[in-house]
C-alpha cells in the first residue's frame, strides 16, 4: 500500500484545475501554474522525507549485527583476540578448545593446535610475530605468515594478558601470583626486569603520554599503578572491585573504566587521583571493554549476552544508552576500525552442537 502525503494529494487536485485553465487561458499560463504548484508539492514531500529519515536515525541502535563467522568443532570458553592489520588476520584464543583460530574474510583459514588453554594472542607487526600466552605458563612465538612455532618461553605460572610497547620494543605479560614481566620480541627472550604486584594481574593499559601502567588487581580490590621509569608500584583502593577484570583508558579525559564480572558494574576512576568519580550498572560478566574515542562511547561485552553501550557526557557523567543483544557467553570482544568497516567482534562459544561463533556488530553513526 502506498501512503500519499497530504501535500501530494493537494498537488494532484491543483494540477487538474490547472489543466482546466489551460483550455481557457492558453498553454503558457497553464504551464507556469503547474510548475509552481508542482514545485510546492515536491518541497512538501522532500520535507516529509527528511523528517522521517531523522526519526529513523534516532531509532538506530549504536551497534547492529552485520556478520557471523562459524567455528565448527570449537568448544569451550573463548578468551582474548589479536589482529594482524597487514594481512587482515583476526586471532581468537579458544581457551577451552586449546587452539588459536585464525580468521580472514569472515572465515577460518588456520588453526594453531596443542596449546594449554590459550588466554591471549598478540600480533607484533614490527617483527611479524604472533605471541600466545596460556594457563600452562608458556609464551609461544609463531611466524606471522606461516604460523610455524619459533620458540617457547616457560614462565611456569599462568601467563595472561599481553601488550606491546612500540617505543620500548617490549612485550608485557601479566602472569602468576602476581607480576608483569617483559620479553624482547626480536630475540624472543624473557628480560630480567619485572614489576611485582602481590596478586594476579588482570587487564592493564599503558599511559601513552606518560610512563605509567594501570592494572586491575581484583584480589586486592585495587588498581595498581606502575611507573615504568622508576619501577615504583602504588595501589588505589576500589572497594568492592573483587571481580574487576576488564579495563580501558581515555587518556584525554584522564579516566579509567574498570568493569566487574559480577555484579554488572562499571567504575570510572580519575587516573590522576585514583578517586572513583562515577559508577554505573551494566551487563553482567564483562570480560572486555573498549573506549570509542570518536564517539566518546564505552563498549562493554558481557557473558550475560549483551554489549552495554555507555555515552560519556563529561569526564564524570555517563549514561547507559543501549544493551545490544549478542548471546550468552559473549564476554570477550575486539574493537576494530579498518578502511571498510568499524565495529566489535564478539566471541560466542558453544552456540550449537557443532561449535562456536564470532559475531561482528557494526557501529552505527
Amino acid at each position: 500500500m502506498q501512503i500519499v502525503p497530504k501535500g501530494a494529494f493537494l498537488v494532484s487536485t491543483r494540477q487538474l484545475e490547472a489543466l482546466r485553465i489551460h483550455s481557457i487561458m492558453g498553454s503558457a499560463l497553464a504551464l507556469l501554474l503547474i510548475a509552481y504548484v508542482g514545485g510546492t508539492g515536491r518541497a512538501q514531500i522532500s520535507s516529509a522525507g527528511s523528517s522521517a529519515d531523522a526519526e529513523a536515525d534516532k531509532a538506530l541502535a549504536p551497534l547492529t549485527p552485520r556478520s557471523r563467522i562459524v567455528l565448527p568443532g570449537v568448544f569451550g570458553r573463548i578468551d582474548h583476540f589479536g589482529y594482524d592489520s597487514r594481512r587482515g588476520n583476526l586471532f581468537v584464543a579458544a581457551l577451552g578448545n586449546d587452539t588459536v583460530e585464525v580468521i580472514n574474510s569472515l572465515r577460518r583459514i588456520h588453526t594453531i593446535k596443542d596449546l594449554e588453554h590459550p588466554q591471549a594472542a598478540l600480533y607484533v607487526q614490527e617483527f611479524d610475530k604472533l605471541v600466545v600466552s596460556d594457563q600452562g605458563g608458556k609464551i609461544r612465538f609463531y611466524d606471522g605468515r606461516s604460523f610455524n612455532l619459533l620458540k617457547t618461553v616457560d614462565f611456569a605460572a599462568n601467563t595472561d594478558n599481553l601488550r606491546y610497547e612500540p617505543d620500548e620494543k617490549r612485550i608485557y605479560v601479566g602472569y602468576g601470583a602476581g607480576a608483569i614481566a617483559m620479553l624482547d620480541p626480536a630475540s624472543m627472550t624473557r628480560l630480567s626486569q619485572e614489576f611485582k604486584l602481590g596478586s594476579h594481574p588482570e587487564s592493564f593499559q599503558f599511559e601513552k603520554k606518560g610512563s605509567r601502567i594501570f592494572v586491575n588487581l581484583p584480589d586486592q580490590e585495587s588498581i595498581g599503578v606502575i611507573d615504568r621509569k622508576t619501577g615504583a608500584v602504588t595501589k588505589w583502593e576500589v572497594r568492592g572491585a573483587t571481580t574487576n577484570h576488564a579495563l580501558a583508558f581515555d587518556e584525554t579525559s584522564r579516566r579509567l573504566f574498570s568493569a566487574a564480572l559480577q555484579p554488572g558494574k562499571l567504575s570510572v576512576i580519575d587516573s590522576d587521583s585514583g578517586k572513583v568519580v562515577a559508577t554505573l550498572r551494566i551487563v553482567l560478566g564483562v570480560d572486555d571493554i573498549w573506549f570509542d574515542t570518536d564517539r566518546k562511547r564505552i563498549l562493554a561485552s558481557g557473558h550475560a549476552g549483551f554489549v552495554s553501550v555507555i555515552q560519556q557526557i563529561g569526564p564524570d557523567r555517563y549514561e547507559l544508552i543501549a544493551n545490544v543483544p549478542t548471546a550468552v557467553g559473549g564476554g570477550t570482544s575486539f574493537y576494530l576500525k579498518s578502511r571498510t568497516s568499524e565495529g566489535l567482534y564478539v566471541a560466542v562459544p558453544n552456540t550449537s552442537h557443532s561449535g562456536s561463533e564470532i559475531l561482528f556488530l557494526a557501529v552505527q553513526e
